[in-house]
């Protein structure tokens, strides 16, 4: 007698719009009541999104942890080395050519090491969408302000370290949004 798989079936005993709706109006209150600390809920939405991608499993933490900073790392590095650079740059070739010439010099320094670093660690290799939305995330965080006006604002390098931490936070808290969006389904194997 020949033994048959048999295969499981996962059931949502909540619908999953219904699910996702309510994962919305659970995160609002962090984008609406906390003042100066409202977390940019977009961040968080773009990662909720990649715990779907990395197939809604809570394991997938082992490759959004650790990816999300690493790409907001080069990127916040990307940004002090332009920081470092713009005022002689702006001072020797103006300051809009300068500036740019500024970033453009840290991205191709950072960017390029963190290509290179990506396929080398197995971590990043696998969650390469989480190194470039961290990548991405902070570089919005950055430019758009979406930080908390906390600490030595006037020293743009302590606003590179504010958004590097914002962005990671808040990135983490979405992959929390995920686990908590497919927990409210109530699945159950059939």
């Amino acid at each position: 007698m020949s033994e048959t798989a048999v295969e499981k079936k996962v059931v949502q005993r909540v619908p999953l719009p219904w699910a996702v709706s309510i994962t919305v109006v659970l995160s609002l209150p962090f984008g609406l009541f906390l003042g100066n600390f409202n977390f940019p809920l977009w961040v968080a939405f773009i990662v909720w999104a990649e715990y779907f991608a990395f197939g809604t499993k809570p394991d997938s933490w082992k490759l959004v942890f650790p990816s999300i900073p690493a790409g907001a790392a080069a990127a916040a590095l990307w940004m002090a080395t332009s920081n470092l650079l713009t005022p002689a740059l702006a001072g020797a070739l103006g300051s809009a050519f300068g500036g740019f010439l500024a970033l453009a010099i840290g991205n191709l320094i950072w960017v390029t090491i963190l290509l290179y670093v990506i396929p080398r660690v197995p971590s990043f290799a696998k969650g390469t969408l989480a190194v470039f939305n961290g990548l991405t995330l902070f570089l919005a965080v950055y430019f758009t302000g979406s930080v908390p006006s906390v600490g030595p604002m006037g020293n743009g390098y302590w606003v590179i370290v504010l958004a590097f931490l914002w962005t990671t936070l808040v990135a983490y808290f979405g992959w929390l949004l995920g686990f908590i969006n497919i927990a409210l389904t109530f699945p159950k194997e059939e």
